[in-house]
């Protein structure tokens, strides 16, 4: 197949020329078609089901919301976990499916299933948009004049902006945060409905009795019909004032004689506030819009469009002096993480050419080799297409093109000697004749070298859920680009050089030039001299190094273990848990400090308090929570003095020191909401106790958490869960109420009307409809004893206080229910610094499990990352001895003898080493990255062995009878050294930018470089001292044994 291949190419060296030329043209269009982003979409298929039963406890919603959605989705196919958070007035259930999983199959299964689930009148479960963990893509606010009120910016988007914005294609939301509601509320209070022996219900009655059209069918005129309408829906304030309830003596009562009518907001869900450094603006009650991607949509592409319909909103839509402002776009980190890649990839091209000028000795074949990168990066771009891989940091940022390059270096090294040897004989053969020859003394070690290593990579493939996300995209990228660069060295890279050097080959009297590289030559030298006395003491030259191979591998034992590097996004994500049970009210009035401390510092751009939730529920988090998002200046406008890591400690400890009764932890916006939706936890690590009985669950939470806080490498440790939390309970008294003849659901109705404030109702105008709210004055619903004093009819008609029906106290109650796989779960949570976190769970869990004991039919589980590590490092143990055993057979089919085959994979043993020894040196842990770096150096250190041991035993065959093998030996490794030196620093130098690399993105890079540098330069280092005298120890111990 090689031969074959080999000859059409030299024979139809223009068709050849041309296809190259077509197929580099259509990979071109592939890439301007390529879904670019910044990081890959990493989260699990998943469902989202958010129910609000408005006013109930987290108690009452856990009980009649959360556990029957449970139950209704128990069958539901491919699941992995099922998660649920409870908060007051809403559930949020969350189903994760196995990878695979389709999402439109995921949502019809949960929408099949979730009709079942008995849940109270009202409450109404919805599937949150398909989006992902990494869709929120910007965030825009709306400003305007101090003419404006907060509640009619927040009116402009929910009826104007938000419309138009879900109209762009790849949008799948755009959630709402902060800004009041506009609503009409009906406040009353006791003494004014006791004057005219009212209630609310009849209120509530009365309201819903005038506001309705009606129709009245079709009346006909002069043989044309017409619709007759009966207007009567209340358009205004003064319609529902003027209201009549009851006629009283023949005078009309109306709802003004009882009640006012104010356009009030209802009491938030949730606060915005921000600031920014730039425009010196800073707001307290802001209104933001949360853009949300469609899963599986061009982020770059949705982007450019959402910001043409921003700007045609602007000067079409909105009122004077009224205006989007953009605080957060996602092109920022998709910018720069391309910045960082195409800076390490030019970095990296400019290097390998002035590498491969000086290992080949000619510029212009030099610059025919590196023909390569483009050639195979195009190719890969097409494949990429016909596979949907987008273009992103980890798919295009790990490529080496040292790798990339290797056989047509190799091929391109070759023949310019077989060039410059060539006899008078050889010389009537022609140019295509000679190159037809020489390439196949190297195709098929070219063939099966590049093959190893593309095969190398298969096991990657392997990997599942977010280590499969991660590197599974990067991997097939590296297969594509390494299949271009070997169907280049094999058909593109030997015609070219045939027509550079025909002239050489034609004309006799126009020798090539012998090429004097003085470093090269003098290390031909000396290793010559150096190999010829090791050759003599082979056993021991052997036994030597394999030994020190031996000592290094076995000091992997030291290495630490991490899932993967913390990421950087260019920006700093914060989270404030004030003490339970504070109001978002007053939770909102410390937002403007956070601020404040915060946006002092010069790298600040802007900062981004959102306190409580938005009101659509996706975000099940409790009124004493605050996110804080910090955006960061350009590193390249940083001061020197400072990075992100000192600037992240100083923000923390002036937080600390400021307010100390507030928990605060930092992370990343985009990797924190991916780990939530994986592992329901965005810490380095979770400890969560699951059960049933949630006193007995945090009494235990509590001694955990302090076990962590005492545990070397522990921060920010808290328990996830906020505690329980004052409440009023109303218990009714049941034999009460049946005297009186009154049901419990009235007591409850005039409950949740009177103090909470109860929709009754809907004013619409024009294409916007609004609440009408019914409820109590603030002064008649503020304290107990006016609660006590709430009056409920009788059937008698008479009006009952409430402290005769219900016996009412303070009680302690939950502030959130978190469950998993059905049961109740608390969490410890923490952060680790200073160590990795193998050990560190090691050893903390020795801990618990000595003082910590749980009753029957609980359990602690150990989540966050750490589960990620788990997963993955269990996966790692399958995939790296896989990819040992695919080499191995690969090899065994080329050479056909074990020998040869044991010789070759003794060069995966000093590539192991090396990154072993790489990754100590930088003080890097051993994470997926690493490992995947390690998976990689297998494919590549076997590739280097294979060239060197096919040619010894190429020799080998020719050798005379009575040849001396170990001439033969040091001859030929000799003579491959330059060609083993080109493949493997050329493949070093070419990662070095990505190694050093320090732009927004770079993190996930450096191990892996590291590893495949640390490899690389071991085998480097050794194949060439210890596989010469191997394969002659074996070679003499089999002439022996004959």
């Amino acid at each position: 197949m090689i031969r074959n291949l080999l000859v059409f190419s030299l024979r139809n060296r223009w068709v050849v020329i041309a296809a190259s030329l077509l197929l580099m043209g259509v990979g071109f269009w592939c890439f301007t078609q390529l879904k670019i982003e910044a990081y890959p979409d990493i989260a699990d298929t998943n469902v989202i089901i958010v129910a609000q039963y408005p006013g109930r406890a987290a108690e009452e919603v856990e009980q009649q919301v959360t556990v029957p959605i449970e139950r209704a989705l128990q069958n539901t196919p491919n699941v992995l976990d099922r998660r649920s958070r409870t908060i007051f007035g809403l559930s949020v259930v969350q189903l994760t499916f196995k990878d695979g999983t389709d999402d439109y199959f995921a949502r019809q299964q949960v929408m099949e299933r979730i009709n079942g689930a008995e849940l109270p009148p009202g409450v109404e479960p919805e599937l949150a948009p398909m989006t992902t963990a990494v869709g929120e893509i910007l965030r825009y606010v709306v400003e305007a004049p101090p003419t404006y009120s907060p509640t009619q910016l927040r009116d402009l988007q929910d009826w104007v902006i938000k419309p138009a914005l879900l109209q762009v294609p790849g949008i799948a939301d755009v959630t709402t945060f902060g800004g009041p509601l506009k609503q009409f509320h009906i406040l009353t209070s006791p003494e004014r409905l006791r004057k005219y022996g009212l209630n609310i219900q009849t209120i509530i009655d009365a309201v819903n009795a005038n506001n309705q059209n009606t129709g009245g069918g079709i009346i006909a005129r002069g043989g044309q019909g017409f619709a007759v309408r009966g207007l009567g829906a209340i358009k205004n304030e003064q319609d529902i004032l003027n209201i009549v309830i009851k006629s009283d003596g023949g005078a009309p009562v109306f709802i003004r004689d009882v009640a006012s009518v104010e356009i009030t907001p209802p009491p938030p869900s949730g606060v915005l506030g921000y600031t920014v450094n730039a425009d010196k603006v800073n707001v307290n009650s802001g209104v933001e819009g949360i853009i949300l991607l469609r899963r599986y949509e061009n982020p770059s592409d949705v982007l450019k469009l959402v910001k043409d319909k921003m700007a045609e909103i602007q000067e079409t839509s909105l009122p004077e002096g009224v205006r989007l402002k953009t605080l957060y776009d996602r092109s920022f980190l998709i910018d720069h993480s391309l910045e960082t890649v195409a800076h390490t990839l030019m970095e990296g091209v400019s290097i390998v050419i002035i590498l491969l000028v000086l290992f080949l000795g000619s510029v212009r074949s030099a610059l025919v080799v590196t023909l390569t990168i483009p050639f195979s990066l195009l190719f890969a771009f097409i494949l990429m297409r016909l596979t949907g891989i987008p273009a992103n940091l980890l798919s295009l940022g790990a490529i080496d093109f040292g790798i990339i390059v290797d056989g047509a270096c190799v091929m391109a090294e070759h023949l310019i000697r077989r060039y410059r040897n060539v006899t008078p004989e050889e010389r009537k053969a022609g140019i295509v004749g000679i190159t037809l020859a020489a390439a196949q003394e190297v195709g098929r070690e070219i063939f099966f070298s590049v093959t190893i290593i593309i095969l190398a990579y298969t096991p990657i493939l392997l990997m599942t859920r977010v280590e499969g996300k991660l590197f599974s995209p990067m991997a097939l990228t590296l297969a594509f680009a390494v299949i271009g660069s070997m169907l280049a060295a094999l058909t593109f890279i030997p015609v070219i050089i045939s027509f550079l050097y025909r002239k050489n080959i034609d004309d006799i009297n126009k020798p090539m030039k012998q090429h004097k590289n003085v470093v090269l030559d003098w290390l031909e030298n000396v290793y010559g001299k150096y190999l010829s006395g090791l050759l003599k003491h082979a056993k021991r030259t052997v036994l030597i190094g394999f030994g020190l191979i031996t000592v290094i591998i076995l000091f992997g034992i030291k290495l630490g273990t991490e899932f993967l590097p913390a990421l950087d996004e260019g920006s700093i994500f914060l989270r404030g848990n004030f003490p339970a049970g504070i109001t978002i009210q007053e939770n909102a009035s410390y937002a403007p400090k956070i601020r404040q401390i915060i946006a002092k510092y010069p790298p600040i751009a802007f900062v981004i308090t959102q306190t409580g939730r938005n009101d659509d529920g996706t975000d099940p988090f409790p009124a004493n929570r605050n996110e804080i998002l910090v955006g960061l200046k350009d590193y390249s406008l940083w001061s020197d003095t400072i990075s992100k890591k000192d600037l992240l400690q100083r923000i923390k400890t002036d937080l600390q020191e400021q307010l100390p009764s507030v928990q605060f932890s930092s992370g990343q916006p985009i990797i924190d909401q991916v780990m939530e939706i994986v592992t329901g936890s965005a810490a380095d690590l979770a400890i969560s106790v699951v059960g049933d009985d949630l006193k007995m669950m945090r009494q235990r939470a509590e001694k955990i958490a302090k076990i962590v806080n005492g545990t070397k490498g522990a921060d920010n440790v808290n328990i996830e869960q906020e505690g329980p939390q004052e409440q009023l309970a109303i218990n009714i008294n049941r034999e009460a109420a049946a005297r009186f003849g009154i049901n419990v659901a009235d007591i409850d109705n005039m409950i949740e009307a009177a103090i909470a404030g109860k929709a009754i109702s809907v004013l619409y105008d024009g294409t916007k409809r609004y609440d009408i709210v019914v409820r109590y004055l603030p002064e008649n619903r503020s304290s107990m004893d006016e609660i006590k004093d709430l009056q409920v009819p009788s059937a008698a008609g008479a009006l009952i206080p409430l402290s005769q029906l219900a016996q009412i106290n303070y009680i302690e109650g939950q502030t959130n229910i978190y469950r998993y796989n059905n049961k109740r779960m608390i969490t410890v949570r923490t952060n680790i610094r200073g160590r990795d976190q193998g050990g560190f769970v090691k050893e903390l869990q020795a801990k618990i499990d000595k003082q910590i004991s749980v009753p029957k039919g609980y359990s602690i589980i150990y989540g966050g990352q750490y589960e990620n590590l788990e997963r993955a490092g269990k996966q790692l143990m399958f995939t790296i001895p896989l990819t040992i055993v695919i080499v191995f057979l690969f090899l065994f089919i080329l050479y056909r003898k074990m020998s040869s085959t044991f010789i070759t994979m003794s060069c995966i043993l000093f590539a192991l080493a090396g990154g072993i020894f790489a990754l100590l040196i930088r003080g890097y842990y051993f994470n997926v990255s690493a490992g995947v770096g390690f998976v990689s150096i297998f494919g590549i250190s076997a590739m280097s062995g294979v060239l060197l041991v096919s040619a010894l035993n190429r020799e080998k065959e020719r050798m005379a009878d009575g040849a001396d093998m170990k001439d033969t030996v040091l001859h030929t490794s000799k003579e491959q050294l330059r060609a083993l030196m080109s493949i493997l620093i050329v493949a070093i130098i070419g990662l070095v930018p990505a190694a050093t690399s320090s732009g927004i993105g770079s993190d996930v890079q450096r191990p892996l470089a590291t590893v495949i540098i640390g490899g690389l330069t071991c085998t480097l280092l050794f194949a060439p001292v210890i596989i010469p005298p191997l394969y002659y120890w074996v070679q003499q111990r089999a002439k022996n044994n004959r």
